[in-house]
């Protein structure tokens, strides 16, 4: 029984995303649905740098990164950049028109189910870290995942010049291919 425990604290202090080096992973298939629109499959965005985030509609930490997305899409429409947002609490599907119509984002939005978002996140059942929201993940041109921030590190403390930066260097990293 202590190996057991030694071993599944082991493979969740392996699998803590956020360092590029313990990050960088092909993107596995996802598709976000949306209320009013075609459904968004990750993979049409290849060329482009794409972040994406995880929400609940009714998180007010969610809302505050959605406002700042808002503000940031604006800034990076025309430079290779993709933001997205996938709601998946219980009830997105029927929250989100209301929540589409408050915050009226620029970029496409939708859901999908928590089932799939934790496999995405590459979470699980048994996973000692707890699943908060938002959560954000950068891919870069290419489809591979280069850095994935949970809801209660540090990077959410001040999401608007972080998404920045982050969208910067991955921008950056782009042009040298």
């Amino acid at each position: 029984m202590r190996r057991l425990a030694y071993l599944l604290l082991l493979l969740g202090a392996a699998s803590v995303p956020g360092r590029p080096d313990e990050t960088a992973r092909p993107s596995p298939p996802f598709t976000i649905l949306r209320p009013n629109g075609p459904a968004v499959r990750l993979s049409q965005y290849r060329g482009k740098v794409v972040a994406v985030a995880f929400i609940q509609t009714e998180c007010p930490h969610c809302q505050q990164l959605t406002t700042e997305l808002n503000l940031i899409a604006a800034d990076y429409k025309d430079r290779g950049v993709q933001i997205l947002e996938c709601a998946f609490d219980v009830n997105a599907a029927a929250a989100l028109p209301r929540f589409l119509e408050r915050f009226k984002p620029p970029f496409p939005v939708g859901y999908s189910t928590t089932a799939a978002v934790m496999a995405y996140l590459q979470y699980t059942i048994i996973d000692p870290r707890p699943m908060t929201v938002p959560q954000m993940v950068f891919l870069d041109r290419t489809g591979v995942i280069r850095a994935q921030y949970a809801g209660e590190s540090e990077f959410f403390r001040d999401p608007g010049p972080n998404v920045r930066t982050q969208l910067e260097k991955m921008a950056a990293a782009g042009k040298h291919r």
